[in-house]
């Protein structure tokens, strides 16, 4: 039997340590791997599947924003939940902006952290049936094309639907970019912002 894997990203050794042993005690049936940088988990995740990644968002040569939306364009079926240092406002919007499936805050305790990947875990194997399932349905249209097309001389059905679910396809590309510059748009109206506060602090602060 096939257990879903799960990706843990921390650049702390020991938090990496900790929050691995934390999942294999209380959810026995997963697949655990580890890695202590998001940017070079990037060609895995290319070339590997996992069910959820759980990933540190304060990474020293990417943040986990970035990280949410560069894996989003490869798997955007792929659950991600990251970690924060501190609770921030700003960051968790930005991050769920981004497609973050859920945000977390240092220290979590153990029956949340599970909880969380747990319900990640599920929302993956959902996910995944859905795909299936529409692959299915898109396999069963194109042989009833194709036999409409020979039994009753139909030709062109199937080129006309091909040409419809490309236009399907680059709408959907389409509207996935204007998210990711929207999101990127609030990113930086909101860094600007706390630049401008932090460089002009309200009278009487210092």
């Amino acid at each position: 039997m096939l257990f879903p894997r799960v990706l843990i990203i921390e650049d702390d050794p020991i938090s990496l340590d900790t929050l691995a042993s934390t999942l294999r005690l209380r959810l026995a049936a997963i697949q655990l791997e580890t890695a202590e940088s998001a940017l070079a988990s990037l060609e895995r995740i290319r070339s590997e599947e996992y069910a959820a990644i759980l990933c540190d968002a304060h990474q020293p040569r990417m943040e986990g924003v970035g990280f949410v939306r560069a894996v989003r364009k490869v798997h955007p079926e792929w659950p991600v939940l990251l970690l924060l240092e501190k609770h921030d406002e700003d960051l968790i919007r930005q991050a769920m902006n981004a497609g973050a499936y859920d945000v977390l805050v240092k220290p979590v305790e153990e029956g949340t952290l599970a909880f969380a990947v747990q319900r990640a875990l599920e929302v993956s194997r959902l996910r995944g049936q859905v795909k299936r399932e529409e692959e299915q349905l898109l396999l069963t249209v194109r042989r009833l094309l194709n036999d409409l097309q020979v039994l009753y001389g139909a030709y062109g059905l199937r080129s006309h639907f091909e040409a419809f679910m490309a236009s399907v396809e680059r709408e959907r590309q389409v509207s996935g970019r204007e998210d990711d510059d929207s999101a990127s748009a609030r990113e930086e109206k909101n860094q600007t912002r706390r630049r401008y506060h932090e460089d002009n602090p309200p009278d009487g602060e210092v």
